[in-house]
């Protein structure tokens, strides 16, 4: 028999004597695991994925290494044709997460992972979504472009002769087009699919259409949203729903135009960070061009030592000297280039900087702007990481 054929049909006979409606219980904890949800219920490990779903009946699909595998519970799994998009967003997945568990709008989750990011609710949930989806693609056979449509944004006309589409899917994926034949996709990060699950969730279904809108050179814009709320988006939140899909757009199209300079230019802000989170401060001040004064203010008596400096201000200061979580590209000047950086805290959760100096209101921020100017002894960064007094 076939090496791969084997290994794979060995997983689908444990998988099959673990598809009782019941989750498989981490081999690291003795506490008793939370019971699945009545409709679904998916169970994701390094390697291993088991994803069941209870009514109408019971159906399983099983994903590991050697493929992917789905059917009714307790019967033989059919095994799907190999799909690399599929191969390559699981090994995605399970080489960047911690293991966790979870339950979710779209199902279980036990996650066997081998990396040391903890997934926040939305990226927990965002899995349950890739799971659920892939299962229904394999069990119907086909595919359609509405299948897990979150939101649907297009913008055509004006002097410019705009015709582009903008889709996001509750799996996290954005896919961006226009009538030109481009095409771009990307996953949202843990911040933006916070504000996409907010949305669905706490909004209903909506439909705009601003045609009727004084909107110069006359361009229109239409969106949609698959909301599952009970509350009617008002003027406001339309507005930022539709600055979210126009931002993707634009930060897409930036990304499939930007040279080799652009991912010199990341890799110089990652490993400035990196530096200073590893205690590097010879290299993180080395890759660092911003002001100093703030520095110097904290500390007076150190005078020409950025160095010294940084290292007081990251294990004193307040500086939080974080590792970047996820660096997003956002758009270039003609000197460097704008992106938007998340931080994980040390225990691999979200870094997420609250309301300042006592005060119990105000914004959360967990994605910090960083620009990266081009000079001509390389690139360096002009901000310093957030600060927390």
């Amino acid at each position: 028999m076939h090496t791969k054929l084997f290994v794979h049909l060995t997983i689908i006979a444990f998988l099959l004597s673990a598809c009782a409606p019941r989750l498989i219980p981490l081999p690291t904890q003795s506490a008793p695991q939370p019971t699945p949800p009545v409709a679904t219920q998916t169970v994701i490990t390094t390697g291993l994925l088991l994803w069941d779903r209870f009514k109408p009946s019971c159906e399983t699909a099983a994903f590991s290494p050697a493929g992917f595998s789905y059917g009714a519970c307790g019967k033989v799994l059919t095994i799907a044709p190999e799909d690399i998009g599929r191969e390559i967003r699981f090994a995605e997945l399970t080489s960047r997460f911690a293991s966790f568990t979870a339950e979710t709008q779209a199902g279980s989750l036990i996650f066997r992972g081998s990396g040391n990011t903890v997934p926040t609710e939305a990226e927990k949930r965002a899995i349950a979504e890739w799971a659920k989806l892939s299962f229904e693609i394999a069990q119907a056979g086909r595919t359609g472009a509405a299948w897990s449509l979150a939101i649907a944004w297009h913008r055509e006309g004006g002097v410019a002769g705009f015709c582009d589409d903008v889709a996001v899917y509750l799996t996290g994926l954005v896919t961006t087009s226009d009538c030109k034949g481009f095409h771009a996709e990307a996953y949202l990060s843990a911040s933006q699919l916070e504000r996409l699950y907010g949305w669905l969730n706490g909004l209903k279904s909506m439909d705009y259409n601003d045609s009727n809108a004084p909107i110069a050179d006359g361009m229109n814009i239409t969106l949609s949203l698959n909301g599952t709320g009970h509350k009617q988006a008002d003027e406001q939140t339309t507005r930022d729903i539709l600055d979210f899909a126009a931002t993707l757009d634009a930060q897409l199209g930036y990304a499939a135009e930007a040279g080799p300079e652009v991912s010199d230019a990341q890799n110089a802000l990652r490993d400035y960070l990196t530096a200073l989170h590893t205690s590097n401060y010879v290299r993180g001040a080395e890759l660092y061009g911003g002001e100093t004064d703030l520095l110097q203010t904290w500390n007076p008596d150190i005078q020409n030592d950025l160095p010294g400096l940084f290292e007081l201000a990251c294990s004193q200061n307040g500086l939080q000297c974080l590792a970047p979580r996820s660096i997003t590209y956002r758009a270039s000047e003609v000197d460097g280039y704008h992106f938007w950086v998340e931080f994980n805290n040390n225990d691999g959760t979200l870094f997420q900087q609250g309301p300042c100096c006592g005060e119990t209101t105000g914004p959360v921020i967990s994605m910090f702007p960083f620009f990266v100017e081009q000079k001509s002894s390389g690139f360096v960064v002009m901000e310093l990481p957030p600060y927390v007094p």
